[in-house]
Parts: structure tokens; sequence; C-alpha cells
């Protein structure tokens, strides 16, 4: 992004002020509240950017294996969305405890992992993420201070409307992460804040993106800030998935058919699949070739499909030392220095015993056959997953979706945080038909998704289309922070059944009812703050 430098500067320097929230250890932005700031519309612009800096900061950043070590090995975007579930693991020992497979899957994480290094001060820290509510109070009371004749490039309205989502959207995402949590709409609390019911912060935060939906653009004059920046899209797109995640199944649809209405994201694919039946085999496979570089760009940034986005632009830097799945599942020639494996790879779990299976569950280095059994039509597999050439990996299946390398030495990829797309919303749809009982138009939106990948349409029976557009789910947007989430949303967290769906934790119906979905709290939230609490289960473990 073009403003970058500018909004970081601005953000860090604010960082010098005296907290005035110990026990959430925040800082009010103080440096941009005085008279020197808020005089331009070139000010409040910077100042939404950097909401954005700053999520994007928290969404990237991450335990290390030392003080020295650039590489972020476990980014809270892909920890909190993927590894949670187990969907990936160490290829071989974890650099940052030996042990972190075997307690994810114990779901012991308190007790369990939280001496590794940075585990307590980065994974159950919800500082980063409260940085960027501060942020966003800071603007909300002081963007009025702005003289009216100074707006030119947009509007005072849209300016709040986005620093309102920026707030929203974060609220949403740390209740998918710690449940209840401290709620806070002004820059300055002085007050020992507690836990508000996750209920209630999502009723807020429902509200606040139901009043700005009808504020905010329908896009951009430039195209590639259409997911980048939040548009009326982008806030239905977050309707959508936080009524799914409130199991409220008909607005889910209602919000998913607003942003695929709205005209601006689009559904790629390689051909109208009523045309399909005209063409000839060679037409079919140039139209899948040519389609396959723009499905590989999606993860690249900017692309139509693209509903919301976290902007990386490597080419200035703004990547730096921060983590991405590129670093972490890239190996061999895909990589300058060519590494001969990757840090995390795919995992299998296998089942020794079906009539014990959550007991005798082991992890293995998987393949990718295990998700795309079809691996020589589907073309998910065909994009982004090819053999590694590697000193000690010559057979490895590299995993590219996230493959723009700019220096592997410094972490630079084009790798930009796909949030919300348009195939996730088709099968967040396809979800929600499913949980109504109306099989037919889940049965089609979930065919929508295997025609594009070039499967044929799914032939089980009704009662297995809920499992199966989770599966679904799972292929379409490996890697993209989605899995553990459903998991959760889905109640198959707590299914008996592991042999059936072995890539999860130890959680138990009792145990999820207790708080065993979400995160522990960081042991500093409780300095000098009597209203603060873990959760039941996390009392325990």
């Amino acid at each position: 992004m073009k403003r970058g430098i500018y909004y970081l500067m601005l953000v860090l320097a604010g960082f010098t002020a005296a907290s005035c929230n110990k026990q959430l250890d925040i800082t009010p932005i103080d440096q941009i509240s005085d008279n020197n700031f808020w005089q331009t519309e070139k000010d409040l612009d910077a100042a939404v950017a950097g909401g954005y800096a700053l999520l994007r900061k928290a969404f990237s950043d991450g335990p290390t294996a030392s003080a020295s070590d650039i590489n972020v090995y476990h980014p809270r975007f892909y920890m909190y969305g993927d590894r949670r579930g187990l969907i990936f693991k160490s290829y071989t020992t974890d650099p940052v405890n030996g042990s972190t497979d075997a307690n994810l899957k114990r779901n012991r994480l308190r007790t369990e992992m939280g001496g590794a290094r940075e585990w307590d001060s980065k994974l159950f820290d919800w500082t980063a993420f409260y940085q960027v509510i501060v942020q966003c109070n800071t603007i909300l009371e002081n963007a009025n201070r702005i003289p009216e004749s100074e707006f030119i490039r947009s509007t005072r309205a849209n300016y709040i409307a986005e620093a309102r989502f920026i707030r929203a959207f974060t609220y949403f995402y740390i209740v998918r992460v710690w449940g209840d949590v401290p709620f806070m709409t002004k820059s300055k609390v002085t007050d020992k804040l507690g836990r508000t019911e996750a209920d209630k912060v999502l009723d807020f935060a429902q509200q606040e993106l139901l009043d700005i939906e009808n504020i905010l653009p329908l896009n951009f004059n430039n195209a590639n800030q259409n997911s980048i920046r939040v548009t009326k899209g982008t806030v239905q797109a977050t309707l959508a998935h936080l009524y799914a995640w409130r199991q409220q199944p008909a607005q889910t649809i209602d919000y998913v058919n607003r942003v695929l209405g709205g005209g601006v994201y689009k559904f790629l694919t390689f051909a109208d699949s009523n045309a399909v039946k005209t063409m000839t085999p060679d037409a079919v496979a140039k139209a899948k070739s040519d389609f396959i570089p723009r499905y590989r760009e999606i993860f690249k940034g900017y692309s139509q499909e693209t509903v919301f986005e976290i902007d990386f632009a490597a080419a200035t830097g703004e990547f730096g030392a921060n983590g991405s799945l590129a670093n972490m599942t890239l190996f061999g020639t895909r990589l300058t220095n060519g590494r001969a494996q990757p840090y995390w790879a795919l995992n299998a779990m296998k089942v020794g015993d079906p009539n014990d299976a959550q007991n005798t569950r082991t992890f293995q280095n998987g393949t990718a056959k295990q998700f795309f059994p079809d691996t020589t039509n589907d073309l998910r597999y065909v994009a982004f997953f090819e053999k590694g050439v590697a000193p000690t990996n010559m057979n490895g299946e590299v995993f590219t979706k996230y493959a723009w390398v700019v220096d592997a030495s410094r972490n630079l990829f084009e790798a930009n945080i796909v949030v919300f797309r348009t195939a996730d919303l088709i099968l967040l749809r396809a979800e929600a038909y499913a949980k109504m009982n109306n099989f037919n138009a889940a049965r089609a939106d979930l065919n929508w998704i295997r025609f594009r990948a070039y499967l044929k349409p799914f032939a089980g029976a009704d009662s297995e289309l809920k499992l199966e557009v989770f599966r679904e789910r799972t292929k379409e947007l490996l890697g993209e922070g989605h899995y553990y989430y459903d998991l959760v949303r889905t109640r198959l967290l707590t299914d008996p059944d592991y042999a059936k769906l072995p890539c999860r934790p130890d959680v138990t119906p009792g145990d999820f009812t207790d708080g065993a979905w979400t995160w522990p709290v960081s042991n500093k939230a409780f300095t000098d703050n009597p209203n603060m609490q873990q959760l039941r289960y996390w009392q325990r473990y």
C-alpha cells in the first residue's frame, strides 16, 4: 500500500505514550490526538490505514525460536485458524517446542504450552488486537474535529464507517479465538476490565456492521482496493460469517446472496458449466490450463474472487520478518536458499484402532492425496501441489498456494492473507442450506465448487451433505485460516466418531461448554486485575 511508510510511522510514534490500561497492556495513541493532528483528510486517512496496519501485525506475528531468528514459526492467523485443528503439523521437530503437535492434540495449551517460548506473550495474549480496537476508538473520538472543507477524495462518513468496520471485525475475530473478551468503546480505559459475554460482544459487532452496510462504497475506482479496503461487500461477507457463527442460517444465506449479487466480486472458473457440454476435449484442456494461473494469483493478492484480504506489499518490505504460510510450507527450488524441507507439513492422522480412534491417532506427514483423491483432475491439486526438488526430500509435495517468493532470506513473499473470498461464501451458503434441510440448494452450491475444480457432482445421500460440505471447505480453503473455526461452528469438533474426522484436538461436549474450543488468556492479563478470569476449562488445563 502506498500509504504504508507514513501510517506505520504514525502508529509506532503513538506507542511511546504512557499506558492507561495495564490490564490490557494497551497504549492509547495520544500522539495522534493532539492539536497538531486531526487537521486534514490526509490525517484521517492515515489513521484509518493505521488500523489496517495494526490488524496485519496482529495476524502475522507469533512465536520465534530465538531473539535473533527472523522466522515466525507460529503466526497467529494460521495457528488460530488452521494448525489448532491439526490440519498442519511440524515436518520434523518444531523449532519452538518439540511437543507442540502432541500438546495441541491433547488440548492442554495453558499447562503444557504456557512455558513455550512466546506462547503466553504472543498466542495467548490479545494485546495486539486491542491495539487495533484502541486505534479505531481514537479515530471515532476525533474524526469530527476535521473541517468539512478538507474532504476531497472521500467523505468523513466513509472514514468513520471504515474504522467502525475494523473494530467490529476485530471483535468478531477475537470472540472466535477467546470467547468472552473485554469490551471497550473508548480509547482510554482506566477500569479493571473483566470479560464480557461473547454474545453481547457479537451483538455490538453485528449492529455496527448493519449500521454501516449502506454507508460504504460498493467498489473503488482502483479495483485493487476492493479487497484491501472495506466496501459494502466486505461488511456483508463479515455479516454472513457472523450469522453462521451464531447459528442463523437464513441470515447467512441472505448476506451471501448480497455479496454475490453486488457485481463486484467474481467466482473465477475455467468455463461456464453449460458451455463445457459442447466444448471439445482440447478446448476444455486449454480452458483449464488458462485458468490455473488466475486461480494461483488469488493468493498473490488483488483477485476479483477475494472479498477481504490483508495486504502485504513485499516490494516495499512491508512483510518484514513476520510470518507467512509461504515461509512455513515452501522448500526446495521454490526457495532461493534451497531449504531441504518445510517447517509445516500437511498432517495425516493415522487411526490405529477404529474402535478406539480417538486414543490411537498418531501424527504422520501427509500427502495431498488425503484431501484430493483425484490428483489427475482436481484443479486444486494441479494448481497448488508440485513435486519438491531438495537434497533430502526428492519426492515430497510442495504446497504452493503461497508461492510468490520475493526474497526468502528476509521472509518477503507476495502472499496476502485472504480472509474472505467468494468460494468460501458459496460453501458457507451450502452449509446454511444443509442446516435448513434445503438439500437441493446445498447440493447445487457444493457442486458449483466441485465443477470449478473439474470434479463430478456429489452423488451421496442428503444425510451426508453436511459432512461433505465441511470436507469441501477443507479442500478449497486449505491453509486459509478457516479449518478450526469450521470445526467449532459445525460442532464437528466434538463429534464422537474420530475415525470419520481424525484431524482435530481432543474436545468432549462437556469440555466444549467449559470453553475448551477457545484459547487461554495470557498471564499478564491478570496483573493487578481481580476481575479477569480464565474460562473453566483453562482453569483446569
